[in-house]
């Protein structure tokens, strides 16, 4: 109740109006009284907005007039206006702000529909609703729940009893929301109707969105991507404004975006942005026309953090005043954009895991509480926007960017690895490659990965139990003899080299592979064609043909795919791998050994055949 009552003196109001179209029941004939204040026979229904679910709702409704009800060639009207009961008449604010005015002056004020193009909600109205709610006293009305539907959801509320009048309705409760600090896609309501019967309503849910994309290299907005490390993405943030955006006084704004520990803005250095349009580009957007208003809002860049990534805030302290700036306009139908770049660096996710990029707009949802406006423009490089009134946040909107990888395994005939090779991988059209110049396995609680006997490591968790079936059979045996420690878990941690840049269009980095793993990894590889080609060959061994492959990237699936069926991926990590052996060369034959004697052999059997041939010439020549 506490709660509720808070909610109450606080106008909590109005992004979600309630489209009203009463459908009432006469009650009398004619030129009749049907209705009087304490009838309290009429009902008010509350339809679910959106069709949508109404579950965990509550709504209240003050009576502020009350009236008789007369039916005349079938209008109601009502009539004998008073103050409603639900109107706290003795408190001294209220009697100093409607002193020189009756209840029925008020109301009369309220319904004109001079002022509006929607009858049933004038700017008197809604003027008034803020005044008015200061002075209620008690709770109302409250809600009941209709029963849920046979898919489970509650189609609406019912509030009964209500006599006749006019009543200030609004939800003191919407699911999920605890205040600023929640995230909520929903707004608080605030509604005058006129009760002349019973009557239904429907709430129309209104509040601003958020979304967030990449464009890519195609000018395309998409929501996943793949990129090298070094490479630049880009970000765009769009923010919209409600229907009523013109009922606030002043409007409170704030972009808080969240890039992972793999992508880097402004080196990773913390900085304010004050130059217009640096970095960080903020525009509205009317229909065609675009309005670079950067310098206006307050845009920070906190500090990289290994374990946060980096957090951008860009708002202003109240958008409205960007009104008072000649040939600039913000209205309902305006949209906020926000642009800006960062660079996918060293410690960027690998494979299968996505690098992230987040989104929610904080902003004012209680026009009844937004200040007293103001005529002065908002100041250049403001500083950070904070605000006391009600606000609401959107939910989350998150994009993705993956960067793959591809090991070289080199091992000989047996399968054994081969020490001294080194390789060379080419981009031909200019992408980036990175070098892994070591990789060392940590132990760590919540590592990826187990130590085999051998020494050896896998992704692959132990069998710690034999698995049987149904009749007691043992159908998969425990490996746990195959592991070091089947309690040890290790992290792989990997020390990358600078990222290589492209000349002449190509990219060429060349390394040798660990002498005790027999592998060279090229990380933060994207979409782009390669050639993998040996260019350090054991001595002894022949050289392997290279490899011309290519890689994409499927945005559906969220996987690479190679064009090489040698260059395939390594489970489900997303990453690839090939193992390449080296054959040793022909033999020269040893002195004394076999080799020799053929050698004699097939000496022998020249020099007779030559005496032969030189015999036959000499009975010739006789003949």
């Amino acid at each position: 109740m506490k709660k509720m009552k808070k909610l109450v003196s606080l106008a909590v109001a109005m992004l979600m109006v309630f489209t009203m179209n009463a459908s009432v029941f006469a009650t009398g004939g004619t030129n009749t009284e049907s209705g009087s204040p304490s009838d309290g026979n009429f009902t008010l229904t509350i339809g679910a907005h959106d069709g949508g679910d109404a579950d965990g709702y509550v709504y209240n409704a003050y009576q502020i007039f009350k009236g008789n009800v007369y039916e005349v060639n079938g209008t109601k009207t009502l009539s004998n206006i008073e103050w409603g009961d639900d109107v706290d008449q003795n408190n001294e604010e209220f009697k100093n702000e409607f002193a020189n005015k009756t209840a029925e002056e008020v109301a009369k004020s309220i319904t004109s529909p001079n002022t509006t193009t929607n009858e049933n909600d004038t700017n008197a109205a809604k003027e008034f609703a803020a005044k008015i709610a200061k002075y209620l006293k008690g709770n109302g009305k409250a809600s009941q729940a209709n029963t849920k539907n046979e898919d489970g959801k509650v189609p609406g509320y019912t509030i009964s009893n209500l006599s006749a009048g006019y009543y200030l309705v609004q939800n003191s409760a919407i699911p999920n929301y605890e205040g600023a600090e929640v995230e909520t896609a929903d707004a608080f309501t605030r509604y005058i109707l006129q009760i002349v019967g019973n009557a239904s309503a429907t709430p129309k849910s209104d509040v601003p969105t958020s979304d967030k994309k990449i464009i890519n290299d195609k000018n395309e907005e998409v929501d996943v991507n793949n990129a090298a490390i070094g490479d630049t993405v880009n970000y765009l943030l769009k923010g919209t404004l409600p229907s009523n955006f013109d009922d606030f006084k002043t409007y409170y704004y704030v972009f808080n975006d969240n890039l992972s520990k793999g992508l880097t803005i402004n080196n990773g250095e913390a900085i304010v942005v004050e130059n217009e349009g640096s970095l960080i580009k903020v525009e509205l957007v009317n229909g065609r026309t675009r309005t670079d208003v950067s310098k206006y809002f307050y845009r920070s860049i906190s500090a990289w953090n290994e374990t946060t990534g980096t957090t951008i805030k860009v708002g202003i302290q109240d958008l409205k005043a960007l009104n008072n700036i000649d040939g600039i306009t913000v209205d309902k139908d305006t949209v906020i954009e926000v642009t800006y770049a960062a660079i996918v660096n060293n410690d960027a996710e690998i494979g299968k895991n996505p690098n992230t990029n987040d989104v929610m707009l904080d902003f004012s949802n209680n026009p009844n509480n937004s200040g007293e406006g103001t005529t002065e423009p908002p100041t250049e490089n403001p500083p950070e926007p904070t605000t006391k009134d009600p606000t609401g946040k959107t939910p989350t909107k998150e994009v993705e960017t993956y960067v793959t990888e591809l090991t070289v395994l080199k091992v000989d005939e047996g399968g054994n690895v081969l020490k001294g090779a080194g390789f060379t991988l080419t981009s031909t059209n200019g992408k980036k490659i990175t070098l892994v110049q070591k990789e060392e396995f940590v132990e760590n609680t919540n590592g990826d990965y187990w130590k085999l006997a051998n020494g050896s490591y896998t992704t692959t968790a132990p069998i710690l139990e034999d698995i049987t079936d149904e009749d007691g059979n043992v159908v998969t045996k425990n490996n746990k003899d195959k592991y070091d420690d089947v309690n040890k878990k290790y992290k792989l941690t990997k020390t990358l080299s600078t990222v290589s840049v492209p000349t002449d269009g190509k990219t060429v980095v060349t390394a040798m592979v660990d002498e005790t793993t027999g592998r060279v990894t090229f990380t933060g590889l994207g979409e782009g064609t390669y050639t993998l080609e040996e260019t350090t060959t054991p001595a002894g061994y022949n050289t392997c043909e290279k490899i011309n492959f290519s890689i994409t990237f499927s945005v559906t699936d969220k996987v690479f795919i190679s064009s090489d069926p040698s260059i395939k991926l390594a489970g489900d990590a997303n990453k690839f791998e090939t193992t390449i052996e080296n054959k040793k060369g022909s033999l020269l034959p040893s002195t004394g050994g076999i080799g020799t004697t053929i050698f004699y052999v097939v000496g022998t059997v020249l020099v007779l055949g030559a005496a032969v041939l030189l015999i036959t010439k000499k009975r010739m020549k006789a003949q």
